[in-house]
């Protein structure tokens, strides 16, 4: 009898430790990283209602919160996070504390967003409802929070739980503008440990510019469809990583349309784009290595035009770079999360002089 009756009491403490704590939903503080500030879903990217053209695998990601952060801030002493969850991603090169976790920063006493915390939960399974820990035993001061939500899963519900006794208010932002970055895995940031530490969410972080991801894993591909979007998506500027997913003929077929939409319905704004990062497993793959030189030098014909012609004066292209000593990659294609640290840093100061120009400081 002890013995059954010892885990017993273990299992209500726990339960009772949990039920101690009073919730709130995420989107009703400040949800930032929106490429749209409405849609049903606060979690979604894009309102799959509206916009069509889709196929399967695009439909899930951009319901997937990839780039959104909510902020805060409490003076709770633990963090709960129940996730009631749609599509459920997996992946052998990713963490899964990163495409179905939370990532938590909390400013520091010098009012840098400093890393705090990540977890995730078991859930494995759409329709699952799961709670765990994202922080425990804080002090009990007032603290800001920014917490990253997954990468590339579908949150139907996240609420975040605090102590009984604690507050929970929504923090003002203090990012500025609005950037779009539109791009491939890269930019959602497959291979990373943490769902906030894509290249995109470190420049924010190291900037304080205001990104909003339209990331779609394997499927950036200049579709008309997704054009569709940008040109309806308001922002102070884009940043494109758009020649990782399309080959040399889909980017030739492509890439003059996708530009002539977006300057006409975005005049004098900067369209930043960037080269695609150097693919590891291309050194001793020759087919690949073939590919990657017909995309690069494809992009480089085409832009020999683009940046002598008036007509495209608001038009860049930038150099990113993930590679350090051909170290970083995970999987032959994708950067681990240093990788993207290396890129992010790479683009900054191009990024900001650009911007710089349009006044967007």
């Amino acid at each position: 009898m002890k013995k059954f009756f010892i885990p017993v009491v273990l299992l209500l403490l726990c339960v009772v430790s949990v039920s101690a704590q009073k919730q709130i939903e995420a989107s009703t503080l400040n949800l930032i990283g929106k490429p749209f500030e409405l849609t049903p879903n606060p979690y979604h990217r894009v309102d799959t209602l509206v916009y069509k053209g889709f196929n399967r695998t695009e439909n899930r990601q951009v319901r997937c919160p990839a780039g959104m952060a909510v902020l805060f801030k409490t003076n709770t002493r633990n963090i709960h996070i129940t996730t009631k969850w749609g599509y459920v991603y997996s992946s052998n090169s990713t963490m899964p504390i990163s495409y179905k976790g939370y990532d938590l920063y909390i400013k520091n006493a010098d009012g840098q967003w400093q890393y705090a915390a990540s977890g995730s939960s078991k859930a494995y399974k759409s329709e699952r409802i799961e709670t765990f820990a994202l922080i425990e035993n804080m002090d009990g001061t007032m603290h800001e929070c920014m917490m990253y939500m997954p990468m590339y899963s579908e949150v139907i519900s996240c609420k975040i739980g605090i102590d009984d006794d604690a507050v929970i208010e929504s923090l003002k932002s203090d990012f500025r503008h609005k950037i779009v970055v539109y791009g491939s895995s890269f930019t959602q940031g497959v291979s990373t440990e943490r769902s906030g530490m894509s290249y995109p969410m470190q420049f924010m972080r190291n900037t304080g510019f205001q990104i909003a991801s339209l990331a779609t894993s394997g499927r950036c591909l200049m579709q008309p469809y997704m054009t569709d979007i940008l040109v309806e998506i308001k922002a102070d500027a884009f940043i494109f990583d758009t020649f990782s997913n399309p080959d040399a003929e889909l980017i030739k077929e492509r890439l003059m349309p996708f530009i002539d939409r977006l300057i006409a319905a975005h005049p004098a704004t900067p369209l930043i784009f960037q080269r695609t990062i150097y693919r590891e497993r291309r050194t001793f793959d020759t087919v690949l290595d073939a590919k990657e030189r017909a995309k690069a030098a494809t992009v480089e014909e085409l832009f020999a035009k683009i940046l002598v012609d008036p007509k495209y004066k608001d038009v860049y292209l930038i150099t990113p770079n993930a590679s350090d000593a051909h170290e970083t990659s995970v999987d032959g294609t994708h950067p681990n999360s240093y990788g993207y640290t290396l890129w992010a840093k790479s683009i900054e100061a191009s990024v900001i002089e650009i911007l710089n120009k349009y006044g967007i400081k």
